[in-house]
């Protein structure tokens, strides 16, 4: 009975340490499978040739242009709903420095990286997924290694760079949407002193939040570009196996932006 115990005993520390290690692991090989993407970009200088620049402006207009109707859509939704409330409850009890704080630091530093970064996941994350997975399991991706074309140079470098940019700019118009979108339904139903927010929001950034208000967004499309072109190139042999990388792909991104974001508002924010 007591070697029973202990078997299970054993046993379970193996699981919950293996489940302990499994994080660590798979945040060393995105970091390996992002560091040998952009080390072989570094000394190709891959975008320079014509089907990988081709590449990256087809993932510019994917990600970027083509997710503009639904970046306005969630801003315009925000700045209505969210961003007014915020305004109008802060307006009750604070000052005009208040709500400008709010405005500039919630809304525009951190409201709009994480719903861009959220739409981006959803549409973005998930297409690249399932395209490399398709490439992976038609031979494709095989094809062109035989042919001694690099799918670094070609599919990965490109999408990589291609969401980061995407996220930065959405990012920016986002934030931007939001805020004038909440002051001009306030002005317009309220009052039209809300108008003066707009010249002294502006003002309210320092450049240490500008900073690494484009490091972040430029990590978190990083992040997003780099979870899915891992998860595509993990299939293997059946069309099963499409759906459930991408799942991991979505999930995992946006773990590891939450975990990031809440980190980055701990060591930055106080």
């Amino acid at each position: 009975m007591a070697e029973q115990r202990s078997f299970r005993l054993i046993l379970l520390s193996g699981m919950v340490g293996r489940q302990a290690l499994r994080l660590p692991r798979y945040l060393l090989d995105l970091t390996l499978f992002t560091l040998r993407a952009l080390r072989e970009w570094r000394e190709q200088s891959s975008l320079r040739n014509r089907a990988t620049y081709s590449s990256f402006v087809s993932q510019i207009i994917f990600t970027g242009i083509d997710a503009l109707p639904p970046i306005i859509l969630l801003a315009l939704a925000s700045g209505v709903s969210i961003t007014s409330m915020l305004l109008k409850n802060v307006q009750v009890f604070g000052s005009t420095a208040d709500i400008v704080n709010i405005l500039s630091e919630v809304v525009a530093l951190e409201l709009g990286c994480l719903l861009t970064a959220i739409i981006l996941v959803g549409r973005s994350g998930s297409a690249i997924t399932i395209d490399l997975a398709n490439m992976k399991l038609n031979r494709e991706i095989e094809g062109l290694e035989l042919l001694g074309i690099s799918v670094n140079h070609l599919f990965i470098t490109p999408r990589l760079l291609g969401t980061a940019i995407s996220q930065l700019v959405l990012a920016i118009f986002f934030s931007s949407l939001s805020v004038v979108s909440a002051i001009a339904f306030n002005a317009t139903l309220y009052s039209s002193g809300y108008w003066n927010y707009l010249g002294e929001i502006p003002l309210a950034f320092n450049p240490a939040d500008l900073l690494l208000f484009v490091f972040k967004n430029l990590l978190f499309g990083l992040i997003i570009g780099v979870t899915a072109c891992y998860h595509g190139l993990q299939v293997r042999h059946s069309i099963t196996e499409v759906p459930q990388q991408t799942q991991r792909a979505i999930v995992n991104s946006l773990s590891i932006i939450f975990l990031l974001d809440g980190l980055f508002a701990i060591l930055f924010r106080q």
